[in-house]
Parts: C-alpha cells; sequence; structure tokens
C-alpha cells in the first residue's frame, strides 16, 4: 500500500496526486472510527488497471463507500474536478451521485422517524419476557444492532438520540415470539457498547409481519429487503418507506376491525383503524413523543412556565419555538423548547404571544384582549433558547399582527 501511495504523491499528473489525498482521508475517516485504515483492493487494481480505469469503474458501480466519506474526497469529486479525463456517462454518474448524497443525508436529518430495527426482545434488553408496552420498555437500555457499514452517514444521528420503527423477530431456541412490526420508539443517544435508553414508545395495537413481508416479495423495495438479513441489524430508512409500513398498520387494523364488527374510540390513540392515512397516523404516532420533549425540558429547566411562572407540573406543556410541523431539523432539541402553561402554549401556537429575540421580552398581540395576558407584556425571558428559533417565531408574530402588536 505505501508503495501506491508513495508513486501517487510523486506522480506528474495531477489527477493521481488528488488521489493520493483521497485515500489518505479515506484512511483517517477510518482510523476515527476505530478500523484498520487499508485501502482495500485500490492498490492492487490502480496497478493492475490504472487509475483512471479504477475510479470510473467504482463510480459506475456506486461502490466506493461514498456516503462514509467528505463528497469533496470521494471518486466522484475526482470526476467532476477532471470531466476531460472520464467518459460522459462516468461523468454524469459522479455529477448524479454528489447531487443525491447530500440531498439524501439532509432529507434524513430532517425525517420523523429515521431507522428501522429488526432485532428481539431479548436482544434488546438480555432477558426473555419482556413485554411489548410502553410500561416495560421506558427507562431501560436498549442493546441495539450494528448499522450496515454503508450507512455510517447515520452515525451522528445515532449519537444524537433518534427515533426508529422496531422491528421484533423470532428466537426459537428461546421461545421469544415474533411479532413483526411492533412499535414506534425513541431512543436517545447510543452510547458505546451500542446501548441506548428508550425515552418512549407507541406500540401498534395489531403488528404487521410476514404477510407484509409477502406482499412485498422481489419488488426491490426496502420492506422487500427485511427478509433477506436474517440477523438483527438497524438501517437508515426512507422516509417514504416509514409512510408505507405506518401505511400497513392501518390497513390491517381495518381489516380486523370490519371482521369484528368493532367501531373503537376515535380518541385512543392505540386504535389507528380510525386513522385515514398514514399522514394522519404519523401525526397520532408522534403526538407521543411530546412526552419525551417535557420530561427533557423539566429536567434542564426550572419547573415554571416560562412566561408566567407557574409551577404546577400538571398544566405545563412543552412547546416547540418552531413549530414540529415545520420539519426543522434540530425541533427537538431543548433550545427549541419552552415550558409554557397550557393557555399561554395555545397563544404561543397561535402567533398571539411571542418573545422578541432582541430583547427576549415577552410581546402580546393587540387582538388578545384580556388583561391576565397583557399583564404579561414586557416580561424578560430567562430561558436559554435559540436566537434562530426566536427570530422565527417572532417573524411570523409579525406577519400575523403586523405593526399592531406592542413590543413590550
Amino acid at each position: 500500500m505505501s508503495e501506491i501511495m508513495d508513486a501517487l504523491r510523486a506522480s506528474s499528473d495531477p489527477l493521481e496526486n488528488d488521489l493520493a489525498r483521497v485515500y489518505e482521508h479515506w484512511q483517517q475517516v477510518k482510523r476515527n472510527q476505530g478500523k484498520p485504515a487499508g485501502l482495500g483492493y485500490e492498490p492492487r487494481d490502480i496497478n493492475a488497471q490504472g487509475t483512471v480505469s479504477v475510479i470510473s469503474s467504482r463510480v459506475l458501480k456506486g461502490s466506493a463507500g461514498f456516503e462514509e466519506v467528505d463528497t469533496n474526497q470521494s471518486y466522484e469529486a475526482l470526476v467532476v474536478k477532471y470531466p476531460d479525463r472520464f467518459s460522459e456517462d462516468v461523468l454524469a454518474a459522479a455529477q448524479e451521485r454528489l447531487r443525491l448524497g447530500a440531498t439524501k443525508v439532509d432529507q434524513f436529518r430532517r425525517q420523523d422517524i429515521q431507522f428501522f430495527i429488526k432485532t428481539s426482545a431479548i436482544e434488546l434488553f438480555g432477558e426473555r419476557g419482556v413485554h411489548p408496552t410502553a410500561e416495560s420498555w421506558i427507562g431501560r437500555e436498549a442493546h441495539l444492532p450494528e448499522l450496515h457499514k454503508e450507512n455510517s452517514y447515520a452515525d451522528e444521528t445515532l449519537s444524537k438520540g433518534f427515533r426508529g420503527l422496531v422491528w421484533l423477530h423470532e428466537q426459537e431456541k428461546d421461545g421469544e415470539r415474533g411479532r413483526g412490526l411492533t412499535a414506534v420508539v425513541e431512543f436517545g443517544p447510543l452510547q458505546s457498547r451500542r446501548s441506548a435508553q428508550v425515552l418512549d414508545a407507541v406500540f401498534f395495537e395489531r403488528p404487521v409481519g410476514k404477510e407484509l413481508l409477502e406482499a412485498h416479495k422481489d419488488r426491490g423495495s426496502f420492506i422487500s429487503r427485511i427478509n433477506e438479513s436474517r440477523n438483527s441489524r438497524i438501517w437508515p430508512i426512507p422516509d417514504n418507506e416509514v409512510d408505507e409500513l405506518l401505511s400497513a398498520v392501518r390497513e390491517k387494523v381495518h381489516r380486523i376491525a370490519e371482521y369484528e364488527s368493532q367501531s373503537p374510540d376515535p380518541d385512543d390513540y392505540e386504535n389507528l383503524e380510525k386513522v385515514e392515512d398514514y399522514t394522519s397516523l404519523r401525526q397520532v404516532v408522534l403526538r407521543r413523543y411530546q412526552t419525551a420533549f417535557r420530561q427533557a425540558l423539566l429536567n434542564k429547566r426550572p419547573n415554571c412556565c416560562a412566561i408566567t411562572g407557574t409551577s404546577e407540573l400538571s398544566v405545563l406543556q412543552a412547546a416547540h419555538i418552531i413549530p414540529y410541523a415545520e420539519r426543522f431539523a434540530d425541533r427537538d432539541k431543548l433550545e427549541n423548547g419552552l415550558l409554557l402553561r397550557s393557555d399561554i402554549h395555545k397563544l404561543f401556537d397561535a402567533h398571539l404571544v411571542s418573545i422578541d429575540p432582541q430583547t427576549k421580552k415577552v410581546v402580546i398581540s393587540d387582538l388578545v384582549k384580556s388583561s391576565d395576558y397583557l399583564n404579561l407584556r414586557g416580561k424578560t425571558i430567562a430561558d436559554a433558547v435559540s436566537p434562530t428559533s426566536l427570530v422565527f417565531h417572532f417573524e411570523h408574530f409579525r406577519n400575523k399582527n403586523g405593526e399592531m402588536a406592542h413590543l413590550g
């Protein structure tokens, strides 16, 4: 390996000089991940086939570990930098990979549900008989399976906390029954031994299993590949596949409800058959995560309303400053949250109350007439919140209320 690196560095061809720097970057990435800093077959193939041929082959096959490295230090970047050295199809493939690579990571970070986790209850918790209920899971340390190395771009998200669809498969030798697609679970940050705390969980009353895999057999979709991996595994999951899986849950409950002539309570979150489409189902499922966000705020902030000072926990709610529906990448960071009394929360979400980002003083719309609220004007917020979030909310407040609003 050192011989090929020395040859590339000493070459009179600038492409080969840049390739040496790309390989050095790749090696450093592996060292940072605690892996051996080898280059695989690259040195052998460079000697046998030449630089341009190897780069072209890897780009066309999409097999260069693109997501693991800085996109500016990739085969694709070299192709774009030296377009006259490569064929049109290689250049087109490199440009597409670079475009999709950045988009893919950005979209992934913004998703509500980011991972699909195939495992068993025994593997998660190291013991038999853990019931699939929120009471049995929340607060426990779960051991998570490995992430496919080609998906290492998702490591950063795992390290910060994440949500995943959990598929429980069978472990016959341990008497563990597989339930299939069982729950949406929110985990805390992944720790060094691949453990993460369960912060919240929503279990499907009617899990879907082998019938879903059979329906998608040979389609080439993400769902069709679930059954191909016999081992436990965690994958980043495309947003459209999340929708399809949630839709499959809804459809199964519809069928069972029709068969049993049931009329479930539409206000019960577990009765998913009352949700008309997967977009609504997603909202029903994700509303439960307000619980985890609220608890995190209670752990880090004074246990009182940031605006009124009310300390009665039963009326304190977790408010997103930039609303959850905006799909803001950092929407669940505590800097984007406030503990607010329930009535203040409603006014805040309606942009009738806001906070001036320059002074951090409370502002009240002139559309509000009650002195109970008008008396809050000018109060300074002490919580450490994101200036970006405050600017976002305040701009919407100004747009809704115009110059009529009093600015404290």
